[in-house]
């Protein structure tokens, strides 16, 4: 580097690093190249324009090189100006302005008299080198910091909705990111791994140790254990979710997988929210069977198929690959034993149903 060139150069940067009015017009390039900056406070600018200027003059004259709190200069500005919602282009635009202004500062400095022209390239290269690593560090720290916000405020989102859905805080629906106004279609399911992303027009989380997602249109299914409803209004997900849970226990109990439909859990989670009373029932019902014979536990379990069939002696026989007659046998034997084969109501016929499928159900299930 020839010495002339950057002895003429840096006596010009000692000079402007002094001069308010040097700062002032660097300042007002920047907000004027950058609506989104000149619409921050003045004073707001010039401190950090100020930052950045004293660390450029600094490299050149005094330390051949950007040290690490001259580079926390850079990191701070770019850090303010993502927390005040500043688009990086629009950052970067500012500080590209005030690079030129700094560098047509300098060549006015400079008066036309001097070092040879390409002397003075050359010198201008590397104080430009230096400009260009403040811009890089402002670029690096933008992004760390918006990463940082984003993550921060899907914290924030995550936390509103465990508050709407586990403590019905309906007040935090916009706060989840959710419309007050809006119907949701819920999702509720087993996780499989934890830091699985999911993508949706709504809200997801994880929510007492669930995948939970809310979006405004029916979900994908998933192979995995899910209960999905909707589409609920946004003041009954709290009400959903519960429902949800309960589903989604009463599925994981009975060996499903899958995808569930809510409504299709509906028997279930209406027997499984009173569970003595199933007991009551089995019995009354099923005194005389003895839960340690396994001829009466494959009684019960017929009959059990058979009421889920629609009580068809040709549905129940094929899902259980038997013959249609193996399962006649066995169903008039239940009913040598209990009060099965007796006849309901026209009236009651429903009731009846639901009242045996209950018993039966409690009663295999009960551990003995």
């Amino acid at each position: 580097m020839a010495a002339p060139a950057r002895v003429a150069v840096r006596r010009v940067m000692a000079r402007l690093r002094a001069d308010p009015a040097v700062l002032q017009s660097v300042v007002d390039a920047a907000r004027t190249a950058s609506p989104q900056v000149g619409a921050l406070p003045e004073q707001e600018v010039s401190r950090h324009i100020a930052a950045l200027l004293a660390a450029v003059a600094t490299a050149f004259l005094d330390t051949g090189g950007l040290d690490r709190e001259q580079l926390r200069s850079a990191a701070r500005l770019a850090a303010d100006r993502a927390v005040q919602g500043v688009p990086l282009a629009a950052l970067l635009d500012g500080f590209r302005a005030a690079r030129n202004q700094v560098f047509r500062c300098v060549a006015e400095g400079l008066d036309g008299s001097g070092p040879a022209l390409p002397e003075l390239v050359e010198v201008m290269v590397e104080l430009d080198a230096h400009a260009g690593e403040l811009q890089h560090r402002l670029i690096v720290a933008y992004q760390e910091t918006e990463l940082r916000l984003l993550a921060a405020g899907r914290a924030a989102r995550i936390q509103a909705l465990r508050e709407v859905l586990v403590d019905g805080a309906l007040d935090r629906l916009a706060a989840a990111g959710l419309d007050p106004g809006g119907r949701y279609h819920l999702l509720l399911g087993e996780v499989t791994d934890p830091q699985q992303h999911v993508s949706v027009d709504g809200a997801s989380a994880l929510v007492e140790g669930h995948l939970c997602v809310l979006t405004g249109r029916p979900p994908e299914p998933r192979p995995e254990l899910t209960v999905t409803a909707g589409p609920v209004p946004a003041a009954d997900l709290p009400a959903g979710y519960r429902l949800a849970r309960a589903a989604l226990a009463a599925a994981r109990r009975r060996g499903l997988t899958g995808t569930r439909r809510l409504t299709g859990l509906a028997v279930p989670v209406a027997t499984d929210a009173a569970e003595e009373l199933g007991r009551l029932l089995a019995a009354e019902l099923l005194a005389d069977l003895d839960p340690a014979d396994p001829a009466h536990r494959r009684l019960a379990r017929t009959a059990l198929d058979y009421l889920d069939r629609g009580s068809r002696i040709d549905r129940t026989a094929a899902a259980l690959h038997l013959h249609p007659n193996t399962v006649k046998h066995r169903l008039r034997r239940l009913a040598e034993l209990t009060p099965f084969g007796r006849a309901a109501p026209p009236e009651r016929v429903l009731d009846h149903a639901l009242h045996w499928r209950w018993a039966l159900s409690a009663w295999l299930e009960q551990p003995w």
